[in-house]
């Protein structure tokens, strides 16, 4: 798991974003297959890589096994959401990121970090993009990762211990996801904020909705945005006093109170189903 650091944050000038730099310590793993075992010695997570011959894939991998979310995943399975039979996660798979249920199988295609680090840096001037720049990038496409890996696992843990969905079961995982890193990661504020942001820079890219994006199993990216942003609010409201400042003043202290109600509720929700909460 992350060792706690201070961490400093920084944001910059951008629409309805915030963007965190994030150095905690970052451990480096650089193993093809790997797993995670329970406290009975279990394997709880098991992690493929498939090899690739494009240039592009064999350095998403690198960067994928080089940044701390598989390792943390395999911490929280030993602990937090362990798995009996183990879930497999395949990085370099086509399709993904999904939950295949009938394979109780994880796909993560190598597409996704290089997607990802695409739309981070698309939020940096060309003029001005540095190596620091660089660094951010990488980590916050590490971080949209962790979430990613989260919200799949969401799904598995969904199936393999029967919990009852009440509404969207996307949601439910998105939630899932954020409460783990609030309640259980070093620094998992500054990291669901990372995914926040993803959804944020998604969103820009929509020109016009279609009448199936409202009855989609998604929220939609910036209902993702905003509600995660609520949650982190609600973590902790004395560290984020200025998080909400998009709502309207009028709304903002009720909204603020609300998010604090979510998150405990959210948080207590899934803690009845997480073994270590």
């Amino acid at each position: 798991m992350r060792v706690k650091k201070r961490v400093t944050f920084v944001f910059l000038s951008l629409p309805h974003i915030i963007f965190f730099i994030i150095f905690s310590g970052h451990v480096f793993a650089n193993t093809t297959d790997k797993a995670s075992n329970t406290a009975e010695g279990q394997a709880s997570i098991l992690i493929t890589y498939i090899p690739s011959i494009d240039e592009e894939d064999k350095l998403a991998a690198s960067h994928i096994k080089q940044s701390q979310s598989v390792e943390t995943v395999l911490e929280l399975s030993q602990h937090i959401i362990p798995f009996d039979p183990p879930v497999k996660i395949v990085f370099g798979a086509k399709d993904g990121p999904l939950y295949d249920p009938e394979l109780h199988q994880i796909d993560i295609p190598y597409a996704f970090w290089r997607h990802a680090t695409e739309r981070f840096t698309s939020s940096i001037s060309e003029k001005s993009y540095s190596k620091k720049d660089h660094d951010i990038v990488q980590v916050s496409s590490s971080d949209a990762l962790l979430h990613t890996l989260l919200h799949e696992l969401g799904h598995a843990y969904v199936a393999a211990n029967d919990i009852p969905i009440l509404g969207k079961e996307e949601d439910a995982v998105d939630n899932f996801a954020t409460v783990i890193l609030l309640n259980h990661v070093t620094n998992g504020d500054a990291i669901a904020m990372s995914a926040a942001e993803l959804f944020a820079l998604e969103d820009e890219q929509v020109d016009h909705f279609d009448n199936l994006d409202f009855i989609g199993e998604h929220s939609l990216d910036i209902q993702r945005y905003y509600y995660t942003l609520c949650l982190i609010y609600g973590s902790n409201p004395e560290s984020y006093p200025r998080l909400l400042d998009d709502i309207d003043k009028p709304f903002k202290t009720e909204q603020e109170e609300i998010c604090v109600e979510e998150f405990h509720r959210v948080s207590e929700n899934w803690a009845a189903y997480l073994t270590d909460s």
